[in-house]
């Protein structure tokens, strides 16, 4: 098993091929745990392959036994499951927040539509050039409406916090506008 190891840590195909003989259960057990209901089986799949693939290439990083290198191995597929599931869960958040803003606002005017149409892309194309987390928090504030105490509680931060990434985000907007200040 220690010849094993050393054969991973030089790259050695043949010890890969005997690391996804012997772990695969184990790891794919674990990622399935955590992103099949949630996520389906694709996505855990393709959580497997990524945990293969970052075992093989840090495989020099690993120092210990037989024992330990389960242990590693299964510390690296249980993060990997998890770093999936909430960029899987975060993209569903974004998808529904987008839908709910193309929906918001409809009018009966043809011509209001359409600028504000307009407008609302003209904004969500600039807020895509703000930090994912500005991102999230001024779809919080303008688009949903929640009070800045609501967002801080459910972002895990102060609510002075929000207001100064408010603040700071509304003054990049509206350099990017032009000095339009889309919100108030």
């Amino acid at each position: 098993m220690e010849d094993f190891i050393a054969r991973l840590k030089r790259q050695d195909e043949a010890a890969l091929n005997y690391m996804i003989d012997t772990y695969m259960p184990f790891l794919k057990g674990i990622c399935q745990h955590i992103l099949l209901k949630s996520c389906g089986r694709q996505a855990a799949e393709e959580c497997l392959n990524d945990v293969f693939m970052t075992i093989w290439q840090r495989a020099k990083q690993f120092d210990g036994d037989a024992g330990d290198f389960r242990k590693w191995a299964g510390m690296v597929a249980k993060y990997k499951a998890i770093d999936s599931y909430r960029r899987h869960m975060k993209r569903l958040e974004r998808e529904s927040v987008t839908d709910d803003v193309r929906t918001a606002g409809i009018s009966n005017n043809t011509e209001e539509m359409v600028l504000d149409k307009e407008a609302r892309d003209e904004v969500l194309a600039g807020l895509h050039s703000l930090p994912e987390a500005d991102r999230d928090l001024f779809l919080m504030k303008y688009f949903l409406g929640l009070p800045n105490a609501e967002i801080a509680e459910s972002l895990g931060i102060t609510v002075s916090a929000v207001d100064n990434r408010l603040y700071r985000g509304k003054r990049k907007l509206a350099a990017l506008f032009g000095g339009k200040e889309r919100f108030t």
